[in-house]
């Protein structure tokens, strides 16, 4: 655990066990909240060291640093009671005294374990000396019966100051601008993605190098040396146009560093290694893609069925939303962001008046969605009805150069059904089975309805011997012209009806109605067989009796 982190605890952990490197906390009276007579003094009082991290020692959490033998000075004002001590928990002593710049060794006592310092009522204006002389927690506590209050001194011996670099307390972040103060190693997705632009592909590389304290480390003597493979270039001017693989930066100040890496247009994957003197401070990796390569219509979240003079409104819910969904890759087959929305392109039969404006997922966000959506727009009440073709088309910044997506189907239908169908996916299932009802809504040409028409808000379905896995809803829409129920197929084998009314349709068409049958696959057959051998045996009895009546009757 770094230093840095440990401070963090510190105030959480604050018990007696200074063994286990806590501290020993001695609660003030509740009547004397502060002392003014004593302060913690700054370095170079009375040979008073320089701390690691300074601190604000009157609180536990934010301890003062000192490296092992450093001292620590404490000025004491006033005209202290002969009572007043001061008494340290934890690896240090009290090793001497001053006043008014000369060693006053009646101003003070101090225990044969160097523990306790006791103040004489003449001991007003003295500066009192601790050494640490060990590693570990140590807290001052004073003990006052004279005009100040009690109050706590907190500080932490380590071995050394080392300003070395801490990689746990240091930042690295991948950027897509020139900040060189980074608080987090969470790379930017701009700085860890860059796509294809005109101007130049950029990524910068934003260091805060600091020690176990939390401090900025010392670079004075030390070089940032940076490398790179994959075929990019880096350089420590943020603002360099062009770099190198291998890029040195030198001198003081440079804690706080940006590298830039550039790409060049077409794909690759960068990886940079950051050291400092010989310590690795940093390793990311950046992939750079390239212009478009290919274009592709995604059929799976794509509609096949659009709405006749409809504008395509681009609102959650309504018909035409997202109708086409797309998604656009360089040569690498990397997912990019076109930077452009597609048209229409090459249309025929119903789609040559058809259009296209961006959807939910617009072509600059596309990379993060895995692909990028299209409204559709039949907006004319003259356009064509029926199927067609069309195939989207982009033009690629890099070169000018069109590239189209494959010939892909779709159909113009009315805006409001006229009839429907419901039909089950089999005739007959077993006990238990899944079952699936499709209804189908077409217009008053036999086409099936647009994607998104409403279905669950009108319709109404029956079906005896089956449970459904969800009720109706208004929210049920059709997909390419249909919408799928789904029951589960009850426990008693038997042949069952069922009905469906959608009483909204342009055709005034009535209930559908019509039977399934449920076989219990471990006894072979049905009521429904058992009751068909019946008849078949009973028939097979009536033939039977019938000859024989006609044998009778010949003699």
């Amino acid at each position: 655990m770094s230093i840095k982190t440990l401070r963090k605890r510190i105030a959480l952990v604050a018990v007696s066990a200074l063994a286990a490197g806590t501290f020993s906390v001695v609660s003030a009276p509740a009547a004397n909240a502060v002392v003014t007579g004593v302060a913690v003094a700054d370095a170079g009082v009375f040979g008073t060291s320089t701390a690691c991290v300074a601190g604000t020692p009157t609180a536990a959490a934010t301890a003062r640093y000192h490296a092992n033998g450093a001292k620590q000075a404490f000025t004491i004002t006033g005209t202290p009671a002969a009572t007043e001590s001061l008494t340290i928990t934890g690896p240090a002593i009290w090793t001497d005294s001053f006043k008014t710049g000369d060693r006053l060794s009646s101003a003070f006592t101090i225990s044969s374990s160097g523990k306790v310092l006791t103040m004489a009522a003449t001991a007003g204006g003295v500066t009192a000396v601790m050494t640490f002389n060990g590693v570990g927690a140590v807290a001052v506590a004073g003990s006052y019966t004279g005009p100040y209050a009690n109050a706590n001194y907190y500080f932490v011996a380590v071995a050394s100051c080392d300003n070395g670099v801490s990689v746990g307390d240091s930042y690295a972040q991948l950027r897509d601008d020139t900040d060189t103060s980074p608080t987090t190693n969470v790379n930017e997705s701009g700085g860890s993605t860059v796509g294809y632009t005109a101007a130049g592909q950029k990524s910068y590389l934003a260091l805060a190098l600091n020690d176990a304290y939390g401090e900025d480390v010392d670079t004075t003597l030390l070089a940032l040396t940076a490398t790179t493979t994959g075929g990019c270039s880096i350089n420590w001017d943020a603002t360099a146009a062009s770099g190198t693989t291998t890029a040195v930066d030198t001198g003081a100040g440079n804690q706080n560093e940006n590298l830039v890496i550039l790409g060049d247009n077409t794909p690759r994957s960068c990886t940079v290694t950051v050291t400092l003197g010989t310590t690795t401070v940093a390793t990311k990796t950046v992939l750079f893609t390239g212009d478009a390569a290919t274009l592709a219509i995604v059929p799976s979240s794509t509609s096949s069925y659009w709405t006749h003079n409809n504008t395509g409104a681009g609102l959650a819910g309504t018909a035409n939303v997202d109708a086409i969904a797309y998604v656009t890759k360089d040569s690498a087959g990397n997912v990019i962001n076109t930077g452009g929305t597609p048209s229409l392109s090459d249309g025929t039969g119903s789609q040559q008046q058809s259009t296209v404006t961006a959807g939910s997922y617009a072509s600059t966000t596309q990379r993060t969605y895995g692909l990028a959506t299209l409204d559709v727009s039949v907006g004319s009440a003259t356009a064509s009805l029926g199927a067609g073709t069309y195939r989207l088309k982009l033009t690629r910044a890099s070169d000018g150069v069109s590239i189209y997506s494959a010939v892909t189907t779709a159909n113009n239908s009315s805006a409001s059904y006229y009839t429907y169908e419901v039909a089950w996916d089999k005739a007959t299932y077993n006990v238990g089975d899944i079952m699936t009802m499709s209804v189908s809504l077409k217009d008053s040409g036999g086409r099936l309805a647009p994607d998104n028409t409403e279905v669950g808000a009108n319709i109404v379905i029956v079906v005896n011997g089956a449970t459904e896995a969800a009720p109706e809803a208004s929210t049920d829409k059709t997909t390419n012209g249909v919408k799928k129920y789904y029951f589960s197929a009850g426990t008693t084998a038997a042949a069952y009806g069922y009905s469906a009314l959608l009483p909204a349709n342009g055709s005034g068409q009535g209930v559908v109605t019509g039977t399934y049958t449920i076989k219990d696959p471990n006894s072979g057959t049905s009521n429904a067989d058992v009751l068909k051998s019946i008849v078949a045996l009973i028939a097979s009895i009536n033939k039977q009796i019938q000859a024989l009546q006609k044998l009778i009757l010949k003699r």
